[in-house]
């Protein structure tokens, strides 16, 4: 990817199309992401994923940066990698475009990502990584966004989401109420409804359906 491209290059640039948001749920085996031939967003720890790349990233959170950053700038060089400023401005590499974070609630009257300069005036807000992503799929124009690797397992009527597809993340804080992704969700997928539609294809997910619209994987498998 040219490093000369700026974060407007982008807008429109996949402008009806498919594209592909790929989670780290332990549920990621059962639909991998190289069963699906479209353009693809890539999240987190995804780079320890052998044998597939994205064709984006997107990373917001100080912990990922912290230990998993070098691997990432270094493994995913050539791929673009949205980030956060001023959240991650020490996160430094090749082929890094910083959107503004910016404070307040998640959807502003009138001033969508879908605009021209929608990703750092006013910037975009999120809760959780995948809110982040849906914007920035929204910024460049696709109107189909399928999700794999979504699963959010409850555990005692919260989620576990410390199962990855790599193994469980001993780090991260147990039993998360459900809102903190579920609201999200919602609210973007709401946001979108005119242009973009939002379909969860993945395997063994726990989402319901009025969160996120689902539909059956084999209907968009192309490889």
């Amino acid at each position: 990817m040219n490093t000369e491209l700026s974060l407007n290059d982008f807008y429109n640039l996949h402008d009806g199309q498919t594209c592909l948001l790929v989670g780290v749920g332990g549920n990621l085996k059962l639909t991998p992401p190289e069963w699906f031939d479209y353009p693809s967003f890539g999240v987190n720890t995804i780079y320890k994923y052998e044998g597939w790349k994205p064709t984006y990233f997107v990373g917001v959170d100080e912990r990922l940066e912290r230990e998993d950053g070098a691997a990432i700038a270094e493994i995913y060089r050539d791929i673009p990698k949205f980030i956060p400023y001023p959240d991650r401005d020490s996160w430094k590499g090749d082929n890094f475009y910083r959107f503004h974070h910016r404070a307040g609630d998640l959807i502003i009257g009138g001033q969508s990502p879908y605009q021209p300069n929608g990703l750092v005036k006013p910037g975009i807000t999120y809760w959780k990584i995948m809110g982040a992503v849906m914007q920035i799929a929204w910024y460049m124009g696709f109107t189909t966004m399928l999700m794999i690797g979504v699963q959010h397992k409850p555990n005692h009527g919260r989620s576990e989401d410390r199962e990855h597809f790599w193994g469980t993340d001993v780090k991260a804080p147990p039993d998360q109420p459900f809102h903190f992704w579920f609201d999200e969700y919602k609210t973007f997928v709401r946001a979108m409804e005119r242009r973009v539609k939002v379909l969860n294809i993945s395997a063994d997910t726990y989402v319901p359906e009025d969160v996120l619209p689902r539909n059956d994987w084999r209907e968009w498998r192309n490889t």
